[in-house]
């Protein structure tokens, strides 16, 4: 399975990329699957917290991802 991971704000400043393209041989990878993953990758990551979008579309945990599937980490913001 392959999906596009994007980046956005201080987690594109941890990770150093904006983008990334993850490969993975489960048959079965969910949302939190992924994320504990990347924390493992990113040791930074567990420093900040993030919403997991997949799709455009918020996720939970427990959503099992597809190939081809586009997730977004987006941290924290403010508006006014």
């Amino acid at each position: 399975m392959t999906i596009t991971i994007k980046y956005l704000g201080l987690i594109a400043d941890i990770t150093q990329k904006k983008e990334e393209v993850y490969t993975s041989i489960s048959a079965l990878l969910t949302v939190e699957n992924l994320v504990k993953n990347l924390l493992q990758q990113y040791n930074n990551l567990s420093k900040t917290s993030f919403i997991v979008a997949v799709n455009t579309s918020i996720a939970t945990n427990d959503l099992a991802l597809n190939n081809n599937d586009t997730i977004a980490l987006l941290p924290p913001f403010a508006g006014g």
